[in-house]
C-alpha cells in the first residue's frame, strides 16, 4: 500500500515546475542511477506504520527522507529544492485506494559538502487513510 503513496508522490513532484525547474527530471524513488550527474533528488521510505481502527479503517504512516544533492559554489540551492519539495507537498495528495495523502515537514536539513557537492537531507511524515 506504500507504494501507491509513494507512486503519487513523485507524480506530484514530477508535476511541480519550481522543482523541476532546479534538478529536472532527476527525481529518483530509492536511488539514483549511477554515474548521474548533479543536481538530482532521491526520496525514500524509512519506516512504514500501519494503525488498525474499528470499522476496517487503517491508518497509514510513511516516515520519507529526500537527499538533495547539488554541485555548486553555494549551499543555497539545496535549500530552493526544498522549498519547491514544500511546495509539491502543500497540498494533499489523490491516491487511489486512500481519502488522501496528507504531508508534514518532519525537520529541515542542514547542507554538508561531500566529495564534489552540497548533500542535504529533509524528512517528512506523509499520512493516508484507506478507503
Amino acid at each position: 500500500m506504500s507504494k501507491a503513496i509513494l507512486d503519487a508522490m513523485k507524480t506530484r513532484l514530477y508535476a511541480t515546475a519550481s522543482l523541476t525547474d532546479l534538478v529536472g527530471q532527476k527525481i529518483y524513488l530509492n536511488s539514483a542511477p549511477a554515474n548521474q550527474t548533479l543536481p538530482l533528488l532521491i526520496f525514500a521510505a524509512t519506516e512504514v506504520r500501519t494503525t488498525p481502527f474499528f470499522g476496517g479503517l487503517t491508518k497509514h504512516e510513511l516516515d520519507v527522507e529526500f537527499q538533495i544533492q547539488y554541485a555548486t559554489p553555494s549551499p543555497l540551492d539545496a535549500y530552493n529544492v526544498a522549498d519547491a519539495i514544500s511546495t509539491a507537498l502543500a497540498t494533499p495528495m489523490s491516491v487511489t485506494g486512500f481519502d488522501a495523502a496528507r504531508a508534514t515537514r518532519v525537520s529541515r536539513g542542514v547542507p554538508s559538502f561531500t566529495d564534489d557537492g552540497w548533500t542535504m537531507i529533509e524528512r517528512w511524515r506523509v499520512v493516508a487513510h484507506d478507503i
